[in-house]
């Protein structure tokens, strides 16, 4: 937990700015998409309109549960997420070191960390899928010692929101579910009567936690997952990419998107295989797309070959050794949790997104490499722990509280959510009225040098914003912003929030000549000048207007 909490300091020190952060803290792209997805239903408004939280709306059903404790604090709120990652991480890596040792647990902990270290404080749905992924993974692997298959229940549940959540490696499913008949055999060669009780488990569920929430939430069905029909689209044309389908057909409906890939298929049926291909030739290559994190592009390039090599060794010598012990309950699950990722490759191309799409589930894969690391080094297997018991305590907590504030309390949030009571201003016809809340944490203050102690949230020097942003030279709102900080006499403060006037998402750009004491209202209201960019609106507050609840 303290490692992962480093790596957020980090964040929160130095300013840093790509496509999916501003300033170490605030959202942008698609993390300003799940929060503002996190406003609506706090506010009792539809998702719908939201992009990817309408897209994938259990994570920002969990940011609205998270924002609801935390009276919207998003410094809060990240940190919470990111102590649940590495709480997860270390129970996860646990249960691989009480059955395959220290070693086996340790390579897996590595790994593990290392693949989900670029996503560190980022609101992206990447982070519940690790979570409650890690979580869910401890469980099934204690379930699978375990006489009652009951047990393993809460396990796949949980597994199943977090695959849900982060959309990934559902084919891990159906596996699971053969792997039940497999370990629940008994006195028979294989249960039919329990795979068939998974699958129906399965089915209803993802029904439950995908379609009937979605509904419960004001989203139509057929809005959720329609990214699938993107990427599959790509794959349909020899791997392409899921941008190419927008491109191409020229809409984002599913249903169109669909047909265009029948049409296509009929007439060059072999594209999909190459696409196919494509997907388990960068799955498996040594660079950025590959599931071993372990980039080309660092400047130690041998010793990141090197590791690469091993580990691709080292996960030879895990599937070897849990194909000789099949028999076993422990080896045969995490053999078919590996062949369920495996299978989900192809529909999951690493082209569209790098291999963050196996957050949720990559812990099924990084179990053969440890498992190979245990073997070499003559520790696995090991003695099975004899509390069992009380090792199931925290992964069934820590899972019921983040399955519970992911899928059961924002319906009830939305149903009895509401906007404040506000005013709206009265501004010239080339303004913009706007009210947003004042949420602590929530916000940068850009300070220029020398003007005022700076370096840690939410105070930014300029410099270090300007200096750690990879995005500078090719994205406009950056260009934009950086224009407006340099040009302003004072220090400013940006604000992500939810504009209550436009039930929209808004980047506030404040000057903090406009509240020359330091302090703002509850409900921050004026009026303000869009500036609109390729990417993003800001608001140019040019004045503020007393406003409070």
């Amino acid at each position: 937990m303290t490692i992962f909490a480093m790596s957020l300091s980090y964040l929160w020190t130095s300013g840093y700015s790509d496509n999916l952060i501003i300033g170490g803290l605030l959202p942008y792209k698609d993390g300003k998409f799940y929060s503002y997805g996190a406003d609506l239903i706090l506010s009792g408004l539809s998702v719908i309109g939201a992009n990817q939280a309408t897209e994938r709306p259990l994570f920002p059903g969990f940011l609205a549960s998270l924002f609801l404790i935390t009276g919207g604090n998003l410094k809060l709120t990240l940190a919470f997420i990111i102590q649940l990652m590495g709480a997860g991480l270390y129970v996860a890596a646990r249960q691989v070191r009480n059955f395959f040792g220290a070693w086996a647990g340790s390579i897996f902990a590595v790994l593990m960390y290392f693949h989900i270290k670029p996503w560190i404080g980022y609101l992206l749905s990447e982070s519940l899928g690790f979570a409650l992924g890690c979580f869910a993974f401890a469980l099934i692997l204690l379930s699978a010692s375990k006489p009652k298959w009951i047990d393993l229940l809460p396990g796949v549940s949980a597994l199943l929101v977090a695959v849900s959540a982060r959309a990934g490696a559902f084919i891990i499913f159906p596996m699971l579910a053969i792997w039940a008949g497999w370990a629940r055999r008994a006195e028979k060669k294989f249960s039919l009567k329990t795979t068939g009780s998974m699958f129906g488990f399965f089915i209803v569920g993802f029904f439950l936690v995908n379609s009937a929430y979605s509904r419960l939430l004001g989203i139509s069905p057929g809005s959720s997952f329609r990214n699938f029909s993107y990427a599959l689209y790509g794959q349909a044309r020899g791997g392409t990419g899921w941008h190419s389908a927008i491109v191409e057909v020229g809409t984002r409906d599913p249903a169109a998107i669909y047909r265009a890939i029948w049409e296509y298929f009929r007439e060059h049926p072999m594209d999909l295989f190459i696409g196919f291909a494509k997907s388990y030739r960068d799955f498996f290559m040594f660079g950025e797309q590959g599931i071993f994190p372990f980039p080309r592009n660092d400047f130690q390039y041998w010793l990141n070959f090197a590791a690469w090599f091993g580990t691709a060794f080292l996960v030879i010598l895990g599937l070897v050794w849990l194909f000789r012990n099949v028999r076993s309950n422990v080896a045969s699950l995490l053999l078919t949790g590996f062949i369920g990722v495996f299978l989900s490759v192809p529909f999951l191309p690493p082209i569209d997104g790098g291999t963050r799409f196996y957050a949720s589930a990559t812990s099924f894969f990084f179990a053969a490499p440890a498992i190979g690391i245990a073997w070499l080094s003559r520790s696995a297997p090991q003695k099975i722990i004899s509390d069992l018991q009380n090792e199931f305590t925290i992964p069934r907590f820590a899972s019921i509280m983040i399955v519970g504030l992911t899928v059961f309390a924002p319906p009830l949030i939305f149903r009895v959510g509401h906007k404040p009571a506000h005013t709206t201003p009265v501004c010239s016809a080339e303004q913009k009225p706007f009210v947003i809340e004042n949420q602590p944490g929530s916000y940068i203050d850009l300070i220029k040098d020398g003007s005022a102690p700076c370096g840690a949230l939410p105070s930014v020097c300029v410099n270090d914003f300007e200096t750690n942003n990879v995005e500078r030279s090719v994205d406009d709102f950056y260009q934009e912003l950086s224009r407006l900080v340099q040009n302003e006499a004072s220090n400013v403060r940006l604000i992500s929030g939810f504009d209550l006037v436009a039930e929209r998402s808004r980047y506030v750009y404040i000057s903090h000549a406009l509240f020359p004491n330091g302090a703002l209202p509850d409900l921050i209201a004026g009026c303000a000048v869009r500036i609109v960019t390729k990417n993003q609106t800001i608001l140019y507050v040019e004045s503020l207007i007393p406003e409070t609840r």
